[in-house]
């Protein structure tokens, strides 16, 4: 379990304890008797209090969440950072012997990157597992310049069957999953890490978090993508790759 997962639970579990003392507590209160003045004072004032207290419970709780996302979202961008220079090959020919010079053939005959070399790659190896299905390929660049270059030059890949996509965390991955879900593949892409959303009033939005996305998703809870955005966002969910909780996250805007 990760952390976030972790901490979620955690926050979960605290609620349910709170919210099923509170309730018990309501009951009883409900059921208190009021034989005389004096009792039914007594439960006034417990009423009171107990009121006072949930008020501040709920508060508590809430602000206890507010700083648990804000922690996890410093982690996530922390982990983002240390990705800026990496970039997923999916679709290429699975090189058994030397992977980079597969991926260098790429960026050198379709890319029309020539000036990139071997060199200019810092790693480039599959990830997860073998399962005799083509497997993206990571690739980290030596410089950011060479990174951007090759993801800027990506459109030339289309009709190719290769893509290439940014290796976003976890979280991310789910956020852009989520999001081409409701809003389409065409109107939902990645640049530098956070999801960009074409939204129906024609606005553009950067999103990092699920709970950005749920404010957008009440704001627009009657759309719903065309039918074949929709198949291909199942069919490219299903051909995501985890590795140790992570999963390579696949952006296509620039692919079309």
């Amino acid at each position: 379990m990760d952390l976030y997962n972790k901490l979620s639970s955690n926050m979960e579990e605290l609620s349910h304890i709170f919210q099923s003392r509170m309730t018990q507590y309501e009951e009883n209160l409900k059921s208190f008797s009021q034989p005389d003045g004096s009792t039914q004072s007594v439960q006034s004032a417990l009423s009171k209090d107990y009121s006072d207290f949930k008020k501040l419970m709920w508060s508590t709780l809430k602000t206890i969440k507010e700083q648990m996302e804000l922690l996890y979202l410093g982690l996530d961008r922390h982990e983002m950072a240390s990705r800026r220079k990496v970039l997923l090959f999916h679709g290429v020919q699975d090189p058994k012997d030397n992977v980079k010079s597969a991926v260098l053939k790429v960026i050198s005959e379709q890319l029309k990157l020539a000036d990139i070399s071997s060199d200019d790659l810092v790693t480039c190896h599959h990830l997860g597992s073998d399962t005799g299905r083509k497997r993206p390929l990571l690739v980290r660049f030596q410089q950011y310049k060479h990174r951007d270059l090759v993801w800027k030059a990506k459109t030339l890949l289309k009709g190719t069957g290769l893509t290439i996509s940014e290796f976003l965390t976890k979280p991310r991955h789910d956020v852009f999953n989520a999001a081409r879900a409701r809003f389409g593949v065409k109107s939902s892409w990645t640049s530098e890490g956070k999801i960009i959303l074409l939204l129906p009033d024609k606005s553009r939005h950067k999103i990092e978090t699920m709970s950005e996305l749920n404010f957008l998703l009440k704001k627009f809870p009657s759309h719903v993508p065309e039918r074949g955005a929709r198949e291909k966002q199942l069919d490219n969910v299903s051909d995501s790759t985890p590795t140790k909780n992570i999963k390579a996250g696949r952006s296509r805007r620039g692919n079309k």
